[in-house]
């Protein structure tokens, strides 16, 4: 497998090569390749859940049903859970 060349870097031309070394580093940061995770998924896992989350306007819906013996609770719970594709946690 070969590297992309969006990850490599661009050789300066023989005119920003006469440039003074300050200006060189800028070009140089200028041209590197953005990344979004420079260390991976698994270290930025949180903050890539967040912008998930917000990107898409998910926010997290809890419902407590309750209620006296033979209600329904257990018969609507399960058609909420299913109508919207939610799990059920049911606690005895």
């Amino acid at each position: 497998m070969k590297t992309s060349d969006a990850f490599k870097s661009v050789p300066l031309s023989a005119e920003e090569a006469e440039l003074e070394p300050e200006d060189q580093e800028k070009l140089t940061e200028q041209r590197k390749f953005p990344w979004h995770s420079k260390f991976g998924i698994r270290k930025n896992i949180r903050s890539l859940e967040t912008e998930f989350n917000t990107f898409r306007g998910l926010n997290p819906v809890k419902i407590f049903i309750s209620g006296p013996p033979a209600s329904g609770k257990t018969y609507y719970a399960s058609e909420l859970a299913k109508y919207y594709n939610i799990p059920r946690v049911h606690v005895q």
